[in-house]
Order: C-alpha cells, then sequence, then structure tokens
C-alpha cells in the first residue's frame, strides 16, 4: 500500500500527490468492520495555511464534514457554538496553543475527542497534553493513511461514549 507522508513544512509535495490516483490508494487502508460506517464533523486547528488545507482536503477526501481555522480564538467560539465530534489541534501556535485549548474544552466540561499534531514531539509536551485530557498525541510528519485511521479510531470511540451515556440515561 502506498504510505504518503507530509510534513509541516513541506506540504506541497502531499498537496500534489493528493491531486492524483494515488491517494485514493493512500487512503483505503484504513477500512471499517463491516456494517460500520464511520462519519462525523471535524475542527482541525493549525496556524500553517498549507497544512491546514492539506488535513482539511484529507478529511474531507474522506467523507468527514471538516471546518478548519489558523485562528485559535475563533476555533473555541466556534467550538462554542457548533457541534463536532473530533477536534485536531495543532500544539505550537503564536496566539495559543493547543494545550491552552484542550485546557478550555475540557475545564468546559467537554468530552470531544481531541488530538494534538505536534513537529515538536518531547516527552513533557506528550505528558502534559495527556495528562490535560487529549486523546491521542501525534509526531507529524504523519503518514495520512495513519492519520485517518487515528481519526476513524477516535471518531469510533467517541460514538461508543455518547451511545453508552445515552442509555445510561433512559
Amino acid at each position: 500500500m502506498l504510505g504518503i507522508e507530509f510534513t509541516h513544512f513541506g506540504c506541497w509535495s502531499m498537496w500534489d500527490a493528493i491531486e492524483h490516483s494515488e491517494w485514493k490508494a493512500a487512503s483505503s487502508g484504513a477500512e471499517e468492520p463491516a456494517g460500520e460506517e464511520i462519519s462525523g464533523r471535524i475542527l482541525i486547528i493549525d496556524d500553517d495555511p498549507h497544512f491546514l488545507r492539506v488535513l482539511q482536503r484529507i478529511l474531507s477526501g474522506e467523507k468527514f464534514a471538516v471546518m478548519a481555522t489558523a485562528n485559535p480564538c475563533e476555533a473555541v467560539d466556534l467550538l462554542r457554538s457548533s457541534n463536532f465530534e473530533l477536534v485536531i489541534c495543532d500544539l505550537r501556535m503564536p496566539d495559543c496553543d493547543g494545550l491552552n485549548i484542550l485546557q478550555t474544552i475540557r475545564s468546559e466540561g467537554s468530552e470531544i475527542p481531541v488530538i494534538i499534531l505536534t513537529a515538536y514531539g518531547e516527552v513533557d509536551t506528550y505528558l502534559e497534553a495527556m495528562n490535560a485530557g487529549a486523546t491521542e498525541y501525534l509526531n507529524k510528519p504523519i503518514k495520512s493513511d495513519d492519520l485517518v485511521r487515528v481519526v476513524r479510531n477516535c471518531l469510533r470511540k467517541g460514538n461508543h461514549r455518547r451511545n453508552s451515556k445515552r442509555s445510561n440515561n433512559s
């Protein structure tokens, strides 16, 4: 299977690859279990506009409803005004880092899955993110098929958790 890898700074090669037929081959490896279709509304937050477009294109190509923003303050407003099933957030951004966004989400009582992406994979930030309630912590570069697999797993777990809460409240 073809695995397309992209980096925080070198996303044009990924962008070009998406335009070609290899994209379908690269993303087809993350199959759902028989009869289970995974969908969801995803918010992506990253200060790099090129990387943001690449992520949006990958996930939209997988039939997810994707909204993207490079503005962390706008992201918090979007989270408060819309229903998302998953957040993908860059760790280091100039105005507000991903940990602040994660802490805001958790302090408001939301259990939405949050994937933290970083080009600076450090043990301290990994521990801090996981202790703050991150669902996943992924290092850049990441292969597109690995990203899609993690996104589907997070959405699947979130769906199961919401369904369990509904049945417990009934």
